[in-house]
């Protein structure tokens, strides 16, 4: 397994065209059972493939798809379906328990546990059930995290914050898996951890290169306990492009800034380019020809 300077490498949900990967889905009007079982053991053909690659890269981690079971959380999604699908993610635990590769998850950002409305909140928290319910079906240890950002400010960052942990203590279950990312926008490296949630903290250096903050590299490590850190590492595109938006490849300049903080600790990290696989090939390249 690939290690540089204890960290481990991975992308994340498909290869760069697309052809292989875990995130098929389909328009919901078509949602039958036939098409939610098409789609599912396609994914699951394709995350094995994906798990080969990653293994013949040297990569340590991967992020599964969230659409491995397309509209699993969705109210017109019949529980009965779950009952064949949960049989073959069983089945197949014990071919991924072959791969010493972690395991993780990042649902999108219309999951938002800060959000002052019921409406918002209960379909965030299906999402993440089914999440879980995903994980946990695979045999994924808590080191298979599930990563979500706070949200928007709802009249209010602090406010928004006080919504957040609430729903942490109420729905206790989140802490055996979620994380919290930092974003672009609102709530940085430094915000997250004067909350003090008592969740890990995902540190995403775009991201904090866009939404500055003060921090100590330890004081973000330290949240994760016993577990290792999975981060985060794109690059701004080249041209013009939205505020955000992550770059085809990773340059080699921002993996050596992540280096200068987090080098000499054991993290995973995921890079979040778009070329994926290929970013992640070349980056090793352009690594390796300084010595790394």
């Amino acid at each position: 397994m690939l290690e540089i300077e204890g960290i481990r490498l991975g992308f994340f949900c498909s290869t760069q065209d697309g052809k292989v990967t875990t995130n098929r889905k389909f328009h919901l009007k078509n949602l039958t059972f036939e098409r939610v079982m098409e789609a599912f053991e396609k994914n699951l053909r394709d995350f094995e493939l994906l798990l080969d690659l990653s293994l013949s890269l040297g990569c340590g981690v991967f992020r599964l798809g969230s659409d491995m079971v397309p509209f699993a959380s969705h109210p017109n999604f019949k529980r009965e379906w779950l009952r064949p699908i949960e049989e073959a993610l069983v089945g197949f635990s014990r071919r991924l328990k072959d791969y010493p590769i972690r395991i993780t998850m990042h649902p999108g950002q219309f999951v938002v546990l800060s959000s002052p409305k019921e409406q918002v909140l209960s379909a965030s928290l299906r999402e993440l059930e089914y999440h879980f319910w995903l994980l946990d079906r695979l045999g994924v240890g808590r080191e298979g995290v599930v990563v979500v950002h706070v949200g928007g400010l709802f009249e209010g960052k602090e406010g928004a914050l006080k919504r957040f942990k609430k729903v942490l203590k109420e729905q206790g279950w989140l802490t055996e898996r979620l994380v919290v990312e930092n974003d672009e926008r609102h709530y940085t490296v430094e915000d997250l951890l004067r909350a003090e949630l008592p969740i890990p903290i995902v540190y995403d250096h775009y991201h904090h290169t866009l939404n500055p903050s003060n921090f100590q590299p330890d004081e973000v490590l330290s949240t994760w306990g016993d577990r290792v850190p999975e981060f985060h590492l794109s690059s701004k595109p080249e041209g013009r492009h939205r505020f955000g938006e992550h770059g085809e490849w990773v340059k080699r300049e921002d993996f050596l800034v992540f280096l200068r903080l987090f080098g000499g600790r054991r993290v995973d990290l995921i890079l979040e380019a778009k070329a994926k696989e290929k970013a992640l090939q070349r980056l090793l390249t352009e690594i390796k020809s300084i010595g790394l």
